[in-house]
């Protein structure tokens, strides 16, 4: 962007937020109609002009339209010296030189004939640069590679953030890029680069993180599947029954009985000794009050099923059946960053994500926010459902809870999901901060829709052209919504697109083979 002001035009319309600017530089305005991301011309769709309001301080405004407004006229030989571009734009914000501060409420509005100008590299950079104690350096402007956009990192990491787009779009390399920021791109207010020691548990649904985690900036502790552990003893009475889905009349007080008799004075039982319990108290009830052991039996036998393919699955019975808790080891150690290896089936996941919410949210509370810690949950839409009617599903109770109240016990989300529209409406209405990369499907754009302020609203037409690694940053992190691009992530995260050609190919002795072993024997005729 440039230094100076350079009229293009005078408004010659004023709707509400929405201007009309005639062009009166065609020279300049002929580079508006090539392609709206370029990054040499002074004026284009989604960039910046300003004109001087009566007061004398500068009104803002977003281009979102450019065209010719004889476009459906026939040509004139005799009216070629009229202007014949109009942009439209919408107001913005306002800024005040003596103030050098930037608002972004409206309540004057210029007047009809005001001169409009190409919006500076100093106002821009206003735009992009938040007012905060410390500043974390998110990206560039898509406008200007040399402006950097920042963040608040006490709301970015102390709220909760949203990260939004479809597989491919750089969703995962952007979460990678905001916690290695943590290290390499941290400032204060004076432009000095300080040190944290962040603390960072990721739940990896696809294995992607470790690879971006391999340096040694960070102090890093990788949980295999097979080291995950959850005790299912922290359960309730009720999740219990929720879990096995025992109904009221019958199963529900025999699954209680056959609990509380195996607990005893401990916390803890032993899963698989759950079905031959709820087999001796049908067969006491059986005797003797009215009802044979064979009706009791069928009372039970669908819960009894439930419990046994829950038991059968040793994967699943490895991880909860167990007095171990790996929350307590990652809270009291010295790791960073915490990278859970989560790739799970969807009823693993449901029944995991419930015991370490619920695990995560009692330690938060016992240590009255002692610890800040930030829990980032990839592929948040296979768990944190707004509808979810599979088997063993226990919601999204302690993860809407630790979105509610994670905050005053310094706990914090980050939510990445490609399908928003089907996560917890419950957490994503207490996410403060969103970066939204391309979304395509219409219910998710729909929702996107409403975390976009109304005054930036025409950045949603961009959304599903965004290039991959560029996105929308809105909310209370960012000074301002714009378009951004993320600052690369270094590692990337293990998330590359498929070669499928590349491993379909074969050698050319491996064809020689092939023709060989399928060549047709073709035998001669007799004579």
């Amino acid at each position: 962007m440039l230094q100076e002001n350079i009229v293009i035009g005078k408004i010659v319309k004023i709707d509400g937020l929405n201007i009309t600017i005639e062009i009166t530089r065609e020279q300049d305005i002929r580079k508006i109609l090539l392609q709206w991301n370029s990054k040499d011309y002074l004026v284009s769709i989604h960039k910046y002009v300003f004109a001087f309001l009566p007061n004398n301080r500068k009104i803002i405004a977003r281009i979102t339209k450019v065209f010719d407004k004889e476009l459906f006229k026939a040509d004139n030989i005799y009216d070629k010296e009229h202007p014949k571009y109009l942009i439209e734009a919408s107001l913005t914000a306002i800024y005040d030189d003596f103030t050098k501060k930037l608002d972004t409420g409206i309540n004057t509005f210029p007047i009809i004939g005001t001169d409009v100008f190409v919006l500076d590299n100093i106002i821009y950079k206003q735009l992009l640069t938040v007012t905060s104690d410390y500043k974390l350096e998110i990206g560039e402007s898509f406008i200007d590679e040399s402006l950097k956009v920042t963040a608040n990192p006490d709301i970015l990491f102390g709220k909760h953030l949203g990260v939004f787009g479809n597989t491919g779009t750089g969703k995962s390399c952007t979460v990678a890029s905001i916690i290695q920021g943590l290290k390499r791109r941290l400032y204060d207010k004076d432009g000095k680069r300080i040190t944290v020691k962040p603390q960072v548990i990721i739940f990896d649904a696809n294995n992607e993180y470790k690879q971006a985690f391999e340096n040694p900036e960070f102090k890093v502790k990788y949980i295999s599947k097979d080291e995950i552990k959850l005790p299912h003893s922290a359960l309730s009475m009720s999740e219990y029954i929720s879990f096995f889905d025992a109904a009221a009349g019958v199963q529900a007080p025999v699954l209680v009985e056959a609990i509380e008799s195996l607990k005893g004075k401990k916390d803890f039982f032993d899963l698989d000794n759950l079905s031959q319990k709820i087999e001796d108290i049908v067969v006491e009830k059986g005797n003797g009050n009215g009802f044979n052991t064979a009706q009791w039996r069928g009372w039970v036998s669908t819960m009894i099923n439930r419990i046994n393919r829950v038991t059968a699955n040793l994967q699943l019975q490895d991880i909860i059946n167990t007095e171990e808790n790996i929350v307590d080891d990652i809270l009291d150690s010295v790791d960073e960053i915490t990278i859970i290896e989560a790739d799970f089936d969807r009823k693993e996941l449901d029944i995991l994500i419930f015991i370490f919410s619920k695990l995560l949210y009692q330690r938060a509370v016992q240590d009255d926010g002692e610890k800040n810690i930030v829990v980032v949950f990839e592929e948040a839409h296979r768990y944190i459902n707004e509808d979810d009617a599979e088997d063993y599903s226990l919601g999204n109770y302690y993860i809407e809870r630790l979105a509610r109240e994670g905050r005053k016990f310094s706990l914090s989300l980050i939510i990445s999901s490609q399908r928003p529209s089907e996560l917890s409406k419950t957490v994503l209405s207490q996410c403060n901060s969103f970066i939204i990369h391309r979304i395509t499907n219409k219910n998710d754009l729909d929702f996107v829709s409403k975390v976009v302020r109304a005054d930036n609203s025409e950045l949603l037409k961009v959304i599903p052209g965004l290039e991959r690694q560029y996105a929308i940053t809105t909310g209370e992190a960012f000074s301002y919504s714009d378009i951004v691009k993320i600052a690369t992530a270094d590692p990337v995260t293990d998330s590359q697109d498929p070669e499928v050609v590349t491993n379909w190919l074969i050698e050319e002795e491996q064809i020689v083979e092939e023709v060989a072993v399928t060549k047709p024997i073709i035998k001669k005729k007799k004579k």
